[in-house]
């Protein structure tokens, strides 16, 4: 039985990945190492040279035997000749020789054959150890190993797997079966539990609720925040009742279409024969009001009352005693206006008008409120001369809807 490398645990053959722990495996299951054949060269040189030596020994044997006269002859030489010395004569062996050979049948252990039961086979003869240890110089030098070569990974095929019991885990990942008690799958690795779901929103009402605390900790706290709570509130209604009907007037103004007014009276200080101060709203150009010539111009005015008041938003000014240019020059012309409004309940604002010495509408935007009263009174005058009148042609009131 295989074990996982990080945690020891049991590893079923065949899985990619650890069971316990999900570390990966291997992808095949382990080789034995195969036999070093040091061991089969080394045996297997000696038995070779003995091989050899025996052919010349009996080469020998066959040319002395013929040189003398017979089988007996023979074997007598045989006898002489297998002697220590006849052998040295015959071949000379160097050192380096007579100690590879000795190595060499130390190494060789004796095996008796299996089937060797017969009495009259002669049991193998112990191969003679060596009595002391070969010198130094006799040692294999060290060798540079050979780099290892990793096997080729080869994928295991799970389509092939056999159907798995009805209760096996099934990875969300992959959909490989996988036996119940493993934590992670056997193909891909990946976490078998179910990843929890997120958690559902709490709704904001639930959310406003006070914190929980201790009980007897905390009054002065909850108190202090009420309070405030209840003076923010108190401030609110205060601006909402100050500043509200400012805040929706200004919306108004700015949203809403002004619309022209009729004054429901008209009256002036002074008129000139001819030129009536009901001439100022009467929609005609070429018609005007003018004081009377037997006083000044400067400090002469007109007024308009409307009822009810209006919210005045624009004022349209038309100067001069004609918009052609030739008739427009004949008489003098309003170069500054005070612009004087009475109201219901307060009292009265003024503004400073500037006029260009030009015909035509010359438009000025001043917004103001339940307006019940308006006044327009000359300052100062373009071309006043003795026999001229200043000329005011028109005056446009618009208010808002």
């Amino acid at each position: 039985m295989r074990t996982c490398d990080n945690c020891g645990a049991e590893v079923t053959p065949g899985d990619g990945f650890c069971g316990n722990c999900g570390a990966f495996l291997a992808w095949n299951d382990p080789v034995p190492p195969p036999a070093p054949a040091a061991t089969a060269t080394a045996v297997g040189a000696p038995a070779a040279r003995d091989t050899a030596t025996d052919a010349a020994r009996d080469t020998r044997v066959g040319d002395t035997g013929a040189g003398e006269s017979g089988a007996g002859a023979g074997e007598s030489v045989v006898g002489d000749t297998a002697g220590p010395g006849a052998d040295t004569a015959a071949e000379p062996v160097t050192a380096a020789e007579d100690t590879a050979a000795r190595r060499a049948a130390a190494l060789v252990v004796p095996v008796r054959p299996v089937d060797d039961d017969g009495p009259d086979r002669p049991g193998p003869v112990p191969a003679a150890v060596p009595a002391e240890l070969p010198p130094a110089a006799d040692q294999p030098r060290a060798v540079r190993p050979g780099l290892p070569v990793a096997p080729a990974p080869v994928v295991r095929d799970f389509a092939g797997d056999a159907a798995g019991a009805p209760d096996d885990v099934v990875c969300p990942a992959c959909g490989t079966g996988n036996p119940a008690g493993r934590s992670f799958c056997r193909r891909c690795g990946g976490p078998l539990a179910a990843p929890a779901g997120p958690a559902a929103a709490v709704p904001w009402w639930r959310r406003l609720r006070w914190p929980r605390r201790r009980p007897g900790r905390g009054g002065l706290r909850r108190l202090l925040a009420v309070l405030l709570v209840l003076a923010l509130l108190a401030v609110a209604a205060w601006a909402a009742v100050r500043f509200g009907p400012r805040a929706v007037d200004a919306v108004r103004d700015r949203t809403t279409t002004p619309e022209a007014v009729l004054p429901s009276a008209v009256v002036a200080s002074s008129e000139a024969r001819g030129h009536p101060a009901r001439s100022l709203v009467d929609g005609l150009n070429n018609r005007y009001w003018a004081p009377a010539a037997d006083r000044p111009a400067t400090g002469q005015y007109v007024e308009l009352t409307f009822d009810p008041p209006i919210r005045l938003m624009d004022l349209i000014v038309h100067t001069g005693a004609s918009p052609q240019q030739d008739v427009f020059v004949r008489q003098a012309r309003p170069a500054e206006l005070t612009l004087t409004l009475w109201t219901g309940d307060g009292p009265s604002s003024t503004r400073q008008l500037r006029l260009s010495d030009r015909p035509g509408p010359q438009t000025f935007h001043h917004v103001v409120g339940g307006v019940t009263r308006l006044r327009l009174t000359i300052d100062a005058s373009y071309g006043a001369q003795r026999g001229r009148e200043v000329a005011l042609a028109e005056v446009e009131v618009f208010r808002r809807p």
